[in-house]
């Protein structure tokens, strides 16, 4: 990673990639039982509640400027009230192993883009190399055969990719603009996507009379606002302005891997030789974007 990247850094930067591998299968079981403005909305509104009250026990409050709240709301809609909602309406047709590989555009796109934008992240011929690698390694990870459904449900295939860019925007703006504070940012950022959705949900949602809570659904809330949206927002922060656009885009192929292990410790899911190819050729993608750039001569 950046060579002013610690190992608190990398550790942060790993777990990030755990918790956001572990929401595509929360998601897959939470959009089985609820409507995913229901899903969103309520992911969102614990993921606020929790940050707004991490920022009041830290006695700092969110900015009165309308600039900084101009930054909360693209940050907030953008890398958060948006994505989710397409990736959880996306879900409910697109395999997750099909979703693993549409994501990967997120770290690509955002790599090009950052070269154009930042002068510290320029595109090098290592960087290249890793990006093939990485989406290599993903394809080979889930199977080559789920490239067979491409276009088999456009919309919802669409989607998905629509919220890898979402994701790729935001790293970019968040990086290039966003100065404040990260559990400022995370909890400002938060409470303006959950208000957002809330709404949706409020005056287009499905009637409340036709809701019907499980514990598999209500799990699966608690667990998105409280891990995959409170705590990866705060660590996303924190790690932008830190790591930089292009090497913090790498979690994108991390999360299949993460996605992966989650399936052989706790689904008890066996795992193949070409998978463990996979695994390899997707830890070598990431070793060369983020390790230590070399002069190229």
């Amino acid at each position: 990673m950046k060579e002013n990247a610690s190992h608190g850094d990398i550790v942060l930067w790993l777990i990030l990639a755990a918790l956001w591998s572990s929401s595509y299968t929360a998601i897959k079981i939470g959009v089985q039982s609820l409507d995913p403005v229901l899903l969103v909305a309520g992911r969102l509104l614990i993921g606020a509640v929790c940050l707004y009250g991490a920022l009041k026990m830290s006695r700092m409050h969110l900015s009165g400027r309308l600039e900084d709240w101009m930054h909360y709301a693209v940050s907030g809609l953008l890398g958060s009230a948006i994505p989710f909602l397409l990736i959880s309406y996306g879900e409910q047709t697109v395999d997750s192993a099909l979703a693993s590989i549409l994501m990967g555009i997120a770290p690509v796109t955002t790599v090009f883009m950052a070269s154009f934008v930042f002068a510290d992240e320029q595109l090098t011929r290592r960087i290249v190399l890793g990006l093939i690698c990485g989406i290599a390694g993903i394809v080979l990870l889930v199977g080559p055969d789920s490239l067979a459904q491409l276009g088999g449900d456009l919309p919802a295939q669409l989607s998905i990719l629509a919220a890898a860019l979402c994701y790729a925007a935001t790293t970019i703006y968040v990086r290039r603009f966003v100065k404040r504070a990260p559990l400022e940012m995370a909890a400002g950022s938060t409470i303006v996507a959950a208000g957002a959705i809330t709404a949706m949900a409020v005056f287009s949602g499905p009637d409340p009379a036709t809701i019907e809570l499980n514990a598999s659904s209500v799990g699966t809330v608690v667990y998105l606002g409280l891990f995959s949206t409170a705590l990866a927002t705060l660590i996303y922060f924190q790690l932008v302005p830190r790591l930089g656009a292009t090497r913090m885009s790498q979690v994108n192929f991390a999360v299949p891997v993460g996605g992966a292990l989650i399936g052989v410790t706790v689904l008890s899911e066996t795992i193949m030789t070409h998978q463990l190819a996979a695994l390899a050729v997707i830890l070598v993608a990431i070793f060369l974007v983020t390790g230590k750039p070399r002069r190229e001569g």
